[in-house]
């Protein structure tokens, strides 16, 4: 078959799959948002629930809103930015796309102006920018997208701009600058790597050609003049290191010297002179190339434009939701340290404060207690005794000490509490409210009123000591006249020793009234503290803690469900990236086996978990060829057995620990093969064998 025709069929396959695979990335991308609204969904149930331990005010954060409202506001981003690139994929189905792109005065501008036989307006004549706007035009039956520049000074939105014609681009046209190439390059290489689009590097040779003679200095010698091979391999060199830097495979780097200037001149002048300098141009090698890449990979670039353009956007949709699920395991973690502080703190608190309590009513009594004997001794003859026993308890106001005691309590229940709180507000930026019962700065007299009796309990040592119907003690006073004795009968031997009894037993009476009385304060004050501040106030901010962490552990969760479902997705689309590839490159359908998981590193390798018996390692070759990549077919069996087929040759000992973690011990010198550049190699190995593997040199 003829060049011209191997081209023009492979062109219209490229149509043809384009179609197939549009219509599989919407159904694709319609997958992820269902999984997106059912998490949303979930989510948003967990936000109410959270929402009932916040503050009733208004003014607090609710940060699991927050991160939920965040988490539709980056995925509505992203879904306008996937649904616009699938638009323009749409207006694209029929043409294979090649894009031009590069530096800022790489010389697209001069191409573009030679392939369509412009003017060279467009041309720039110095470090400003050209093309500011997307331009495409056809070219041997290509559609060739001429983008900005990345690297002009306030460029960074041309950037911005060709890194979306990136997306849907099948093979881009990387022009460099012979002038040199610059560190900037590096930034973009990552990127077109990251995305795994096919490179034919373009290397811009610039020698002024406005001058006669030089003009035919370069069509005598061009190797001697334009393309010098020392130049050349130099710049080689330079890309490469670049590239290597930015993980790609150096050995399938193409590139192609050419002069855009001669190419543009060619268009401008007549006679034999045109065909001289479209000769030196050499841009009937880069028409070759990429001809020679459409006729021989064409529909395959057409697959992974769709396919991996796809996993590009699913891929930022997980980063989105790993990130918020990766804040809330650390909000989780920080939640569950406060609340075993607070359950800690709360077991010590109910430990130590009744007895704090009862000390406490015992030091407000002691003095009144200790200043029995002498009242007795001086009113027991007193028929105002009532009287002045409500001044004498007065004096020593016990029901301020113990209702002081009891706001010490209080506030110190408060002050801790609200150190909790500050603390999460913040270490962890959350403006969870713990709606405190009793605040130091909110503390009233109010709050004594609902204590449930401890305040009448004081207020009753006072009438419990029924003065008026029993003070009488010896029996010698007539009840109701308040009659004292005589001076003289104290001196009676009789009338002394009945009066010294009678003030004993009085004391023991009161000492004994003061006691129950006590007991009655404990008891109060007790019931007081287990239900307004343990049950009331500490209780509740336990509880609280306890609902946020559930909730905390539900959103995470659920986001780690999405991620889940969102990798069995990326799993889905790899499966028909690589059965859609050997389909092409085998020329029949099913050439792969079943594969249980598949790890995949785009533009570098591609591992496969197969239960199947599979030996046609020729036919991964092929599809690795096509996709620039290893393919691996792992057959399914012992953590041992995947390792040492992974590391043949490599590893001389793997040792597997009962926490499941995997050893191997390399030979110095091969350990960076076993490692791979930044580490890619064992992360794949560690993926498709699900388990943690670190390697140590021996």
């Amino acid at each position: 078959m003829a060049v011209h025709d191997q081209y023009q069929q492979a062109l219209a396959a490229c149509s043809r799959i384009a179609r197939q695979e549009f219509d599989c990335v919407g159904q694709y991308f319609g997958q992820c948002d269902q999984i997106v609204a059912a998490v949303k969904k979930e989510l948003g149930a967990a936000v109410a629930t959270s929402a009932r331990t916040m503050s009733r005010k208004r003014t607090q954060r609710d940060p699991l809103r927050d991160m939920l409202d965040t988490l539709g506001d980056e995925y509505l981003e992203l879904k306008r930015k996937r649904n616009r690139n699938l638009s323009k994929h749409r207006r694209s189905l029929n043409h294979f796309n090649v894009m031009l792109f590069g530096r800022t005065m790489a010389g697209k501008s001069t191409i573009r102006e030679a392939i369509t036989r412009g003017s060279g307006a467009t041309i720039g004549k110095g470090a400003q920018r050209t093309t500011r706007d997307v331009r495409e035009y056809e070219w041997n039956d290509l559609r060739i997208i001429d983008t900005p520049g990345f690297g002009a000074y306030n460029g960074e939105e041309d950037t911005q701009i060709a890194h979306e014609i990136l997306e849907r681009s099948d093979v881009v046209l990387f022009m460099l600058n012979s002038d040199s190439i610059q560190e900037s390059t590096f930034a973009e290489l990552r990127y077109v790597q990251k995305l795994n689009k096919p490179l034919i590097f373009v290397l811009n040779v610039k020698k002024d050609l406005e001058n006669e003679g030089n003009r035919r200095r370069a069509i005598r010698s061009p190797d001697r003049y334009v393309y010098k091979a020392d130049d050349i391999a130099a710049h080689r060199e330079r890309l490469e290191q670049l590239a290597a830097r930015a993980g790609m495979r150096t050995d399938a780097i193409t590139i192609i010297p050419i002069h855009a200037q001669a190419a543009f001149l060619a268009t401008r002048t007549l006679g034999g002179e045109a065909a001289e300098l479209h000769e030196l141009s050499q841009l009937d090698s880069l028409l070759a190339a990429l001809q020679a890449e459409v006729a021989g990979n064409g529909p395959v670039r057409r697959i992974q434009t769709f396919l991996d353009s796809a996993l590009h956007h699913i891929d930022q949709q997980e980063a989105l939701i790993r990130d918020q699920r990766d804040k809330v395991t650390s909000l989780l973690e920080q939640h569950e340290s406060s609340l075993v502080r607070v359950s800690s703190w709360k077991s010590k608190k109910l430990r130590d404060a009744p007895a704090l309590l009862a000390g406490e009513v015992d030091k407000a009594f002691k003095p009144l207690i200790d200043s029995i004997a002498d009242f007795v001794d001086d009113h027991i003859e007193d028929k105002h005794v009532t009287a002045a026993w409500e001044h004498h308890v007065g004096r020593f106001s016990i029901d301020r000490r113990i209702q002081r005691s009891a706001q010490a309590i209080t506030e110190d229940v408060a002050r801790e509490l609200e150190e909790f709180h500050r603390e999460l507000h913040e270490s962890l930026d959350v403006g969870y409210a713990l709606d405190l019962e009793h605040k130091a700065n909110r503390f009233s007299e109010t709050d004594y009123k609902r204590i449930n009796g401890w305040g009448s309990a004081v207020s009753g040592v006072i009438g419990a000591i029924a003065f008026a119907n029993s003070w009488n003690p010896i029996g010698w006073a007539f009840a109701g006249l308040g009659l004292l004795f005589g001076i003289a009968s104290w001196f009676s031997n009789s009338r002394a020793k009945k009066l010294a009894e009678a003030k004993r037993s009085q004391r023991a009476s009161i000492t004994t009234d003061i006691e129950k009385n006590k007991a009655k304060i404990k008891e109060s004050l007790s019931n007081w503290f287990e239900e307004r501040i343990h049950r009331g106030t500490i209780l509740p901010v336990e509880a609280r803690l306890q609902q946020l962490c559930m909730s905390l552990a539900a959103f995470r969760d659920t986001l780690g469900r999405a991620e889940r479902e969102l990798d069995q997705l990326k799993h889905d689309i790899n499966h028909r990236l690589l059965h859609q590839v050997a389909t092409v490159v085998a020329g029949r359908h099913f050439a792969l086996p079943r594969m249980k998981k598949i790890v995949r590193a785009p533009g570098y390798a591609c591992y496969f978990l197969t239960s199947e018996q599979f030996r046609d390692s020729a036919l991964l070759t092929r599809v690795g060829a096509s996709l620039g990549e290893k393919i691996l077919a792992v057959q399914d069996g012992s953590v041992e057995n995947k390792i040492a087929f992974l590391y043949r040759g490599l590893v001389e000992k793997i040792d597997i620990s009962p926490e499941g973690k995997v050893e191997l011990r390399v030979r110095k010198d091969n350990i960076g093969k076993v490692l791979g550049k930044s580490h890619r190699r064992i992360k794949m190995a560690a993926g498709i064998c699900s388990i943690g593997i670190e390697a140590f040199a021996i």
